[in-house]
């Protein structure tokens, strides 16, 4: 291992360096996008996520930064958190906060270019930690480069919030290297605060894979650990998490209220994989650039299609690092590898990357691409590395998926040939980029045997390869023009043509039609209908209680129509295809709907059986009734009485009377004459913020009355000026008691773990301003000299920088014992 200090040209050939990484990592994506972007007027339209939540939530979110609405959010599902529910999508990333110095027109404008920033810092933080274990900057900028393009970030373009986590998480390692093998304090701290405030949920497997990686790493010569540099490592550990607990605290208590994340492996499924696919699918997407989202190819399943498998490395696939794990007996990064594809194939190992969570992700792949990324750019750089067996294992198994495409399949007693593959064209496209890729890489490794210079070369067809990768992904997955065209008309850019607006006194909610997720988001317009995953649990037990299935989204089709008055839904939007619009007076299956207008591609229908939100009922159900009720029946029940637990009939049973079991049944005109009865006995006003709201209501007689807001632990509430406690009724929903008169209801929303964590965080500042100065009067200093960890010889390129090999007149080079023993002066210069 070689220090050396670096003198001014020699920095600023570094930082030009860090520079150009940046740019091929931003530059590469743009190339690829732009086209998409042209094509559709300005704006980047993917698929699926990517346009259902991410482009919804950036512009929602954006609204509730800038009006300073931090508490509860009226405009996602039926209500939420705002910290707790978007701390997982955006609310903790750097990339976000930029958006919210923009107008929010240009929010969804600004999207792609901060895309292209996330791939160009990827790059160029993979390029930084990649550097400290390659000799060559050419081979550690290519490294930079195959991380930022891996099949893994190719294939969560789609989720675009991923691609937050992996922009940074190389300073992770980076930190840990430079504390314990340069004494650098505090980094280490301030990355695990900017990590854990991104996303809590990839927090939970870097902290897995951060463990793993200081035991493997302690075994290396050149990793100075010791007791005392592992209790630094945990105390900057501690003090980072504490400064992200403003943001995390209230996000866990959020999410460990979601059923979902209660879900487990048990018995067989801890061992091995139900899906048998699954393992096929993992080697696959090493192998050959990932199948796109929600559209398994070669192996099709139905379980796993967003589970982001992938992890092949543009160009080079598997070879570099095949070759190395070969020839690098002993290595850390070796280690590491086969540590990482044990645990990638036992389920119960892949789920201690999420807190042992039952659903299948391989969201945690990115760690170890980094470490493959690296193995390939030290197999470039090292002469001593032989590819031959690498190359020859990846064609083994490009020509094994070849042949498993022509396998012949079997339909209606009928047999067809070369439709194995779900997408056969693209799965030959990616066949043959993937081919060529190896090709050149063939190309390249033998201009090396020969000596000659071929670094530059093979950063310049990475790059192009990178590019050509990412086409294969995105193109198949972008909108049509003309498709695209539609969703920015219908929900992007629908200010001037929805008419309908809310506000602080004039709520209500709408409801949509199938596949327009989240429109409503983007036109400043409460729903039911939502497509967004982390939601109150209160809001998962109402629709389990119904039997309908509330796993990511809240999609209650028509046939639910008593939902509508329960939840104070006006008007419904019905999508129609652009130039299918006829005069003709549309129709609607809803009861009570009737046809209102047409807008922005949309047949809209107003609710004629509109109740507004806060009212009283006359009948009460027990909830033991409730659990011996038919799910066909509950759903119009719940307009005709309130379901209690038995503490609350004991308290309450006198304000209304219990339902016999004639009445539980109803036809469509009783649901309608229940909503004017519940109508007749609304609120008088309803007026609400990020804060909470307050409603006044005048009643004849005491009485429970019920707001459609999901329960949460942050809701306190008073009446007329007095504390009242807030009751979950409808297996999810609130109500408070109200006295016979005028009243006055006012409820509170204080976002649950908020000051807890907001204290934990000013504490860790203060604990780690007074460490770091402790740290300064104790007279601790990082080692300045750059560390070159490389344990082969130097290469005799000219890509190599002098200075990096030579001290200055009145510098000395500090040399230290290499951390593995070299074998062969190959290429010594």
């Amino acid at each position: 291992m070689k220090s050396v200090t670096l003198r001014r040209p020699v920095l600023r050939e570094e930082l030009r360096r860090y520079l150009l990484a940046f740019l091929l990592g931003f530059g590469s994506l743009l190339v690829v996008i732009l086209p998409i972007i042209i094509a559709d007027g300005g704006y980047y339209i993917y698929y699926g996520d990517y346009n259902s939540q991410q482009i919804p939530f950036y512009n929602l979110a954006n609204d509730a930064v800038r009006s300073g609405s931090f508490g509860w959010n009226w405009y996602t599902d039926l209500g939420v958190n705002f910290i707790g529910s978007y701390a997982f999508y955006l609310l903790g990333s750097p990339f976000f906060w930029l958006t919210t110095i923009l107008p929010r027109s240009w929010v969804t404008f600004a999207m792609p270019v901060l895309l292209c920033m996330k791939h160009g810092i990827a790059s160029l933080t993979a390029y930084a930690y990649i550097r400290r274990f390659v000799r060559s900057p050419h081979a550690a900028m290519i490294g930079g480069l195959l991380y930022a393009f891996s099949g893994f970030q190719l294939f969560n373009i789609f989720f675009n919030h991923f691609q937050d986590v992996t922009a940074f998480f190389p300073l992770l390692l980076i930190a840990m290297e430079e504390l314990v093998n340069q004494n650098r304090r505090g980094v280490f701290a301030l990355s695990v605060a900017l990590l854990a405030a991104i996303n809590y949920f990839f927090f939970t497997g870097q902290v897995v894979f951060l463990v793993l990686y200081f035991i493997v790493r302690c075994f290396s010569k050149d990793f100075h650990a010791s007791l005392k540099k592992f209790f630094l490592v945990l105390l900057e550990a501690v003090i980072g998490v504490m400064i992200a607990c403003v943001i995390l605290l209230p996000s866990a208590l959020a999410i460990l209220a979601n059923n979902r994340v209660s879900e487990h492996l048990f018995g067989m499924d801890m061992v091995a994989y139900s899906d048998r696919t699954r393992i096929w699918r993992i080697l696959l997407s090493l192998f050959l650039i990932p199948d796109v989202p929600a559209r398994p190819n070669l192996f099709s399943s139905d379980f796993g299609k967003w589970a982001s498998i992938g992890g092949y490395l543009p160009m080079f696939s598997m070879a570099g690092v095949l070759a190395f794990l070969k020839q690098r007996d002993g290595h850390w990064a070796k280690r590491i590898t086969v540590i990482c594809a044990v645990c990638a194939c036992v389920p119960i190992l892949n789920s201690a990357f999420y807190a042992l969570n039952g659903s299948y992700y391989a969201r945690w792949f990115y760690m170890p691409i980094l470490i493959l990324a690296l193995m390939t750019a030290y197999s470039l750089d090292n002469r001593q590395i032989d590819w031959k067996y690498g190359f020859r294992i990846c064609f083994i198994f490009f020509a094994a998926f070849a042949a498993i495409s022509l396998l012949p399949t079997k339909e209606d007693d009928e047999i067809h040939w070369f439709s194995f593959a779900e997408y056969p064209f693209h799965f030959y496209l990616v066949l043959l980029i993937c081919t060529a890729g190896l090709a050149v890489s063939i190309y390249l490794l033998r201009c090396r045997k020969k000596h000659k210079p071929f670094l530059k070369q093979a950063m310049a067809l990475t790059t192009g390869f990178c590019v050509a990768c990412t086409m294969a992904v995105v193109y198949f997955g972008a909108f049509e023009p003309s498709r695209a065209r539609t969703y920015v008309d219908q929900a992007i850019d629908p200010e001037q043509e929805i008419s309908l607006s809310v506000s602080e006194d004039n709520f209500f909610r709408i409801d949509i039609s199938e596949n327009c997720d989240n429109y409503p988001m983007l036109w400043k317009l409460p729903s039911m209908r939502t497509f967004h995953s982390v939601v109150p649990a209160s809001i998962m037990d109402f629709y389990k209680e119904l039997g309908i299935t509330r796993d990511v989204a809240s999609r209650a089709d028509t046939s639910y129509y008593a939902l509508r008055g329960l939840l104070s839904v006006e008007y419904y939007y019905q999508q129609q295809e652009i130039g299918k619009i006829t005069a003709d007076t549309p129709t609607c299956d809803l009861p009570g709907f009737v046809y209102d207008t047409t807008e922005n591609g949309f047949y809209r229908f107003k609710n004629t059986a509109y109740v507004p939100m806060g009212f009283t009922f006359d009948y009460y159900l027990s909830k033991g009734m409730w659990d011996g009720t038919s799910t066909s029946y509950r759903t119009n029940l719940l307009m005709r009485a309130l379901v209690l637990s038995n503490k609350q009939i004991e308290k309450y049973g006198s304000y209304m009377q219990p339902i016999s079991n004639n009445n539980v049944q109803m036809t469509e005109e009783e649901y309608l004459q229940e909503c004017s009865n519940r109508a007749a006995s609304t609120c008088d006003s309803f007026r609400y913020d990020s804060s909470g709201f307050t409603a006044t209501i005048s009643l004849e007689n005491p009485n429970l009355v019920f707001f459609s807001v999901p329960y949460d632990e942050g809701w306190t509430a008073t009446v007329n000026g007095k504390p009242a406690n807030v009751e979950e009724v409808d297996n999810g929903f609130m109500a408070v008691a109200a006295e016979a008169g005028d009243n006055t209801i006012a409820f509170y929303y204080t976002t649950p773990g908020l000051h807890a964590g907001a204290a934990l965080t000013a504490g860790g500042v203060i604990l780690f301003a007074a460490y770091m100065l402790i740290c300064w009067k104790m007279g601790i200093r990082r080692k300045t000299e750059r560390v070159c960890c490389a344990d082969y010889p130097v290469s005799a390129e000219e890509e190599i920088l002098p200075e990096l090999t030579a001290p200055d007149d009145n510098t000395e080079a500090q040399t230290t014992t290499p951390a593995e023993d070299n074998t062969g002066t190959e290429g010594t210069s």
